[in-house]
């Protein structure tokens, strides 16, 4: 018994260390000085027609800018057309929109009469659009002049599913959560960059600046969350490669508090655990390439929670037994008293930068163990409230 409690120790410590050092330490390693393989890009000359797909609900504040980004980009403004969801707006997002449209003849508002959600609108849409290549976005994302030709001009290789933009974020406040998070989404998109490079996947496209053929998509199920990771997984299931395109620039305003920041973290986990579940196929098919940077990148890290109760206990059970299990006992000890003590030092002025580093690992880790208890419990309603801009 103690044996099979020391290896279980042992295989979860190395699970966490795999996700958060080994592997993207790896993924980066190989990735230094190449790029994109893609040989087959389009000109602008070339060029195909696009539709854009953004669902909206009460973004009077930022929806004028993102439709003036998108129409003053370099791509050629009659091969777009930009589909706007607008879900029940009670605000004057609608008003606005029909006044471009004076303005933006490529620019298509369809108007929900009750709260349908993100996935409902984009169903629907998606159902609407003529074109093959869809390009998803969000309100509060601006594409920089060259954003869209840089996502598209990767389709001339029929073996792209999928290219991802890359989001800058510019961070409205100096909380400790937004520059942690900020730091944390640098981090990802290198990741991603690499495993680009390396294997023309990854693991998970942010929703704000991606485009997709349209062969691959299907209905999201409407209890669905995480709309964006769902069409990934489809990308992946289908085999075709999935680029990240460095300079597909956009730029997303960052404004998070410690609260704000866990709910959004306890919602997206809530999702990401309903996409592993309905493509576990992906994972189980372990001889592949895809299965490694799926577990490696994703599935260990959402299970880190539970890696560290685990150690946690075994640590408590073996305590006498090695010095090992007295040091992981007291250290994690001291990294769940952390995000107290941060909270404190941080409350009269104090920033300590590893320490609020350590703190939001923290708090990640309890939203994605908060998110999977929701989605065991099940589902209802994937309807949304933005954050107030």
């Amino acid at each position: 018994m103690k044996l099979f409690a020391e290896i279980f120790f042992f295989v979860c410590a190395y699970a966490m260390l795999h996700t958060y050092i080994l592997y993207p330490a790896t993924m980066l390693l190989f990735a230094w000085g190449k790029k994109n393989k893609n040989k087959e890009l389009f000109t602008n000359e070339e060029l195909p027609e696009i539709t854009i797909i953004c669902a909206a609900y009460n973004e009077e504040k930022v929806i004028e800018e993102k439709i003036r980004s998108t129409f003053k980009t370099n791509y050629p403004g009659q091969k777009i057309t930009f589909l706007i969801g607008s879900d029940n707006c009670s605000d004057r997002t609608v008003e606005i929109i029909k006044k471009l449209q004076n303005e933006f003849t490529g620019l298509k508002l369809v108007e929900f009469t009750s709260r349908t959600g993100k996935i409902g609108i984009i169903n629907a849409l998606v159902a609407e659009v003529k074109t093959s290549i869809i390009v998803m976005t969000d309100a509060n994302v601006y594409f920089n002049p060259a954003t869209l030709f840089e996502l598209v001009k990767h389709f001339k290789n029929n073996t792209t599913g999928m290219v991802c933009g890359n989001i800058i974020k510019k961070p409205l406040n100096s909380a400790a959560v937004t520059q942690s998070e900020l730091s944390y989404m640098n981090f990802e998109n290198k990741l991603k960059y690499a495993e680009s490079i390396n294997f023309g996947i990854v693991v998970g496209a942010e929703g704000g600046c991606y485009a997709v053929r349209k062969e691959i998509l299907k209905e999201i199920p409407v209890r669905f969350i995480a709309d964006d990771f769902f069409i990934t997984c489809l990308v992946l299931q289908s085999k075709k490669n999935i680029v990240f395109e460095k300079e597909a620039l956009a730029n997303e305003e960052l404004l998070a508090d410690t609260s704000r920041e866990f709910r959004r973290k306890a919602r997206i986990a809530t999702g990401n655990f309903q996409n592993l579940f309905y493509f576990s196929r992906i994972v189980l098919r372990l001889w592949t390439i895809t299965s490694f940077c799926f577990i490696s990148h994703k599935v260990f890290r959402w299970k880190t929670p539970f890696y560290f109760i685990t150690c946690f206990i075994i640590s408590i059970l073996l305590f006498k037994v090695h010095l090992i299990f007295q040091i992981t006992f007291f250290g994690q000890v001291a990294l769940l008293v952390l995000p107290f003590l941060n909270a404190l030092l941080t409350g009269i002025g104090i920033k300590i930068k590893p320490l609020i580093s350590l703190s939001h690992f923290m708090m990640m880790n309890a939203a994605l163990l908060i998110g999977f208890i929701r989605f065991c419990k099940g589902v209802k309603s994937s309807v949304w409230e933005p954050v107030k801009r």
